[in-house]
């Protein structure tokens, strides 16, 4: 009869208290608590994240139109250089010049740049150096092609001569 006695006390279950309780709920609260924390910041990383990438696409997507129509900029750019004096008084040209001021104006309002070349030392990320000339080393003499930064990252090396050290 013993052995049943001991038996039964095994097996009889461990009374639950209503602390014993409380300290459950508190431990599921608290582990419920910092899930959500976590969730919060995942869902925050994930809302920064994708705003980034849909700015890198954007950004991407107009560095790839404005490559496209950099050389019917440039081409503008020399027609007006090459303005014949003549023509300099005449309306239609004078509109002309003013649409070529238009499209800068708005190139710049998007964030493209002409990248500042005579008289600058040569950087390789902005300069593409196509001769070597008479002047101060590794500084620009002369453009022969404007170079473009969309919001300061080059999308269109500038083509230009740089001095060889010589006099």
């Amino acid at each position: 009869m013993a052995d049943d006695q001991k038996k039964e006390e095994k097996e009889a279950p461990k009374e639950v208290t209503k602390d014993d309780k409380k300290d459950e709920r508190e431990a599921k609260i608290e582990e419920l608590t910092n899930q959500l924390a976590r969730s919060m910041a995942d869902l925050q990383n994930f809302k920064r994240r994708s705003e980034e990438e849909k700015i890198g696409f954007v950004k991407f997507a107009n560095a790839e139109l404005l490559k496209i129509i950099l050389p019917i900029l440039d081409n503008l750019d020399r027609s007006v250089t090459h303005l014949p004096q003549e023509l300099k008084d005449n309306e239609w040209a004078k509109g002309m010049l003013h649409i070529h001021g238009d499209h800068l104006k708005t190139f710049e309002k998007i964030g493209l740049k002409k990248i500042k070349t005579v008289g600058e030392k040569l950087n390789p990320k902005k300069h593409e150096a196509l001769l070597a000339g008479p002047g101060e080393k590794d500084v620009i003499t002369e453009e022969f092609e404007a170079g473009y930064s969309l919001l300061d990252e080059t999308i269109k090396p500038a083509k230009v001569k740089v001095g060889d050290g010589s006099k």
